[in-house]
């Protein structure tokens, strides 16, 4: 096929048309289709922003399914979020090879830490390395697990595995023996790195996308063009892939598998050398030794409340050399070892504290240019250090894009009051074509913003109670069916907890898992969940479940956010007021991917209540109103809400933007 038409696929009485019953035409999904494909064809880069609604997985899907197929070249599709690989999974694609005949072959790849390592699993059951009877019970169970599993991924097991179990019993390339493993032939994760080499098109995530491109060893085959979906986060993956995070609970784990406080550890099998095992077992006490001195100077030197303190120093000194004497007493009994999986375990033990010290050393030979650094509360007992790089265009646009013949980013939230402006300059995408698609859903008719202007401003000492207050209210007249969104676990068990459960079922996030908690919230007609963080993207509920979304204030970062406070510094020093050219932009694309909740298909009917007034009063409001639908109704009447919810739609006032 030497050109592709979108007329072929998407107009009425053509291919998906007759394969979809109900099917409605979106031009717009056509149109992303045909800019997918002129970009693939012609080796050009393309930045599509399409409203929910679209159809983007398949307007993408379809034009790359077409181009591998005359290319006989290979294209990744990265999504941030494992919901939206699982839509393409089992939704999008099985529709693709519905409508495409011999559609390539399409394999879904994962990180080698979600696939079932059987060598090291046996090997730790035989010879009873655990540090709980609890480790011992699920390991037995994943025995079973693994008798019947197709794929031996860690993601489909129904229970959860204890976290220092995983890890130990996971594929891990630091102590995998390949083709000298005696189950390599079985081996999950190879079986489906041959299965990745077979296939025209790989679904995978963001992460695995950086790891396989920065890593020496070829985590994933050769990539010729990529399609980054959820684009908008794209910076975070980055941020998090080429940063450093070093946590106390995480290297003494390393310790606690090598000898335990109770309990048995790796160097308790090197039954062959009592004296090289005190070896280790002396390097492994100092090693802790130093490591809780550490630990503890780096944490006194926080305020007793803060949970993070930016380091605007080097640190002085760390136990580096203390983790490398014990990284070279491993490595001297791996040449001793006549237990092929002890060998390889502190093979991979070793390895990791090298990593470790390396990791440590940043901390003392920081890169102030371009990185920032800090402390981090993260247990009653236990701190992390992070660095982050504080842009990182400028490793996208030297390292990855010129890689690839094509890259295609597209989310529904890409711009700002309509201008790609600000993503372009957190990414890189100069010379990238944009393309702004809107939602084909009718927001005019279908869904109305309510804003609270009579509620305190969120910084206010009584925002708390007038905002327990006006939802309560809310919920009376969306009769439940509510999704409540807000910036931080603190406000929301505070205005839980003013809200009494009477009529409706609370939910609340934390206290089941995100799967269980959707599932209910879908099930339960009556339901209110009230969430954070994680809920403002990614999911979909659609039908009267979610009839009514309620964002109680502007989702602006904490202004203490070490990184955000560099970004603010060094945008500062060039003149930039950093408010306007980066917390604004940052708050309005959240914000879109919040009010993006309510409306899922054309059915859909609902409110979106924002309960922070400064929408309305400060001059940057603006920019969030105009990043909304152009036909969507404001109200600042709850009587209104009700009116409307009870299906009279009498227009107030409508959001117009400018041509």
């Amino acid at each position: 096929m030497t050109d592709f038409s979108p007329d072929s696929l998407f107009r009425p009485g053509n291919r998906l048309d007759r394969v979809l019953p109900n099917y409605e035409y979106r031009p717009q999904q056509a149109e992303m289709a045909r800019h997918v494909w002129h970009a693939l064809t012609t080796g050009s880069n393309l930045a599509c922003e399409a409203g929910t609604g679209v159809g983007k997985s398949l307007a993408y899907l379809a034009p790359a399914c077409l181009w591998v197929k005359q290319t006989r070249k290979r294209l990744a599709v990265s999504t941030y979020t494992r919901v939206l690989q699982s839509q393409l999974v089992n939704q999008d694609i099985p529709l693709l090879r519905r409508i495409i005949p011999e559609t390539p072959e399409i394999a879904v790849a994962y990180g080698q830490e979600n696939y079932l390592c059987l060598f090291r699993l046996r090997a730790r059951i035989a010879r009873g390395l655990f540090d709980t009877r609890q480790e011992a019970g699920a390991a037995d169970r994943l025995l079973d697990w693994a008798e019947t599993s197709p794929d031996g991924i860690l993601l489909n097991i129904s229970y959860p595995l204890p976290s220092r179990l995983r890890s130990r019993i996971s594929r891990d390339s630091a102590t995998c023996r390949r083709k000298d493993c005696p189950f390599f032939s079985d081996c999950y994760y190879y079986r489906a790195r041959r299965t990745w080499e077979k296939s025209a098109i790989l679904i995978i995530n963001h992460s695995l996308f950086f790891a396989g491109f920065t890593t020496e060893s070829d985590v994933l085959p050769d990539i010729d063009a990529v399609v980054f979906d959820e684009a908008h986060r794209l910076e975070d993956a980055c941020v998090r892939h080429f940063g450093t995070r070093i946590s106390q609970s995480w290297l003494f784990g390393i310790l606690d598998s090598l000898s335990p406080i109770t309990g048995r550890g790796l160097i308790h099998v090197l039954g062959h050398s009592a004296e090289q095992q005190q070896a280790i077992e002396h390097e492994v006490m100092n090693c802790r030794t130093e490591l809780q001195q550490f630990f503890r100077e780096t944490s006194a030197i926080m305020p007793a409340q803060a949970t993070r303190l930016r380091l605007r120093e080097p640190l002085p000194a760390t136990p580096k050399h203390a983790l490398n004497r014990l990284s070279s007493a491993v490595k001297q009994a791996v040449e001793h070892a006549d237990d092929e999986h002890l060998a390889a375990e502190l093979a991979g033990t070793g390895r990791r504290l090298q990593e470790a010290a390396c990791g440590l050393t940043s901390f003392t030979e920081p890169d102030p240019g371009n990185e920032v650094q800090w402390i981090e509360r993260t247990g009653p007992k236990s701190i992390t250090l992070i660095s982050a790089p504080l842009n990182v265009a400028p490793t996208l646009q030297d390292q990855v894009f010129p890689e690839h013949s094509s890259v295609i980013m597209t989310s529904a939230t890409l711009t700002v009051a309509g201008s790609f402006d600000f993503l372009s300059s957190r990414l890189g995408l100069a010379g990238f074509q944009t393309l702004l698609l809107d939602s084909p859903f009718d927001h005019g008719r279908n869904s109305l913003l309510y804003v609270a202007d009579k509620i305190p401003p969120p910084n206010h000492a009584q925002f708390i109670q007038a905002a327990a207050g006006l939802i309560s209210d809310i919920l009376k007249v969306s009769r439940g069916r509510a999704l409540i969104l807000f910036t931080s676990y603190d406000m929301m068990n505070k205005v839980r907890d003013l809200i009494p459960e009477k009529f409706y079922t609370h939910l609340c996030q934390g206290e089941l898992s995100v799967a269980r908690l959707l599932e209910q919230f879908r099930t339960d007609t009556h339901s209110v969940l009230f969430a954070t963080q994680s809920f403002w993207q990614g999911i979909d509920v659609p039908g009267q479940s979610l009839s009514c979304l309620i964002i109680c204030r502007l989702p602006f970062e904490v202004p203490d956010d070490p990184r955000l406070a560099a970004i603010a510094e060094q945008m500062r020093e060039q003149g930039i007021k950093p408010f306007n050219a980066y917390q604004v932009p940052t708050a309005v694309l959240r914000f879109r991917q919040g009010f993006g909740r309510l409306i899922r298909t054309q059915k859909d009917r609902g409110v979106v209540c924002v309960l922070d007034r400064r929408i309305l009063e400060r001059s940057y409001g603006s920019r969030f109103l105009e990043s909304l639908p152009g036909n969507l109704t404001l109200t600042t009447s709850l009587d209104k809400v009700a009116r409307f919810l009870n299906k009279d739609n009498t227009p107030e006032r409508r959001i117009t933007h400018d041509a």
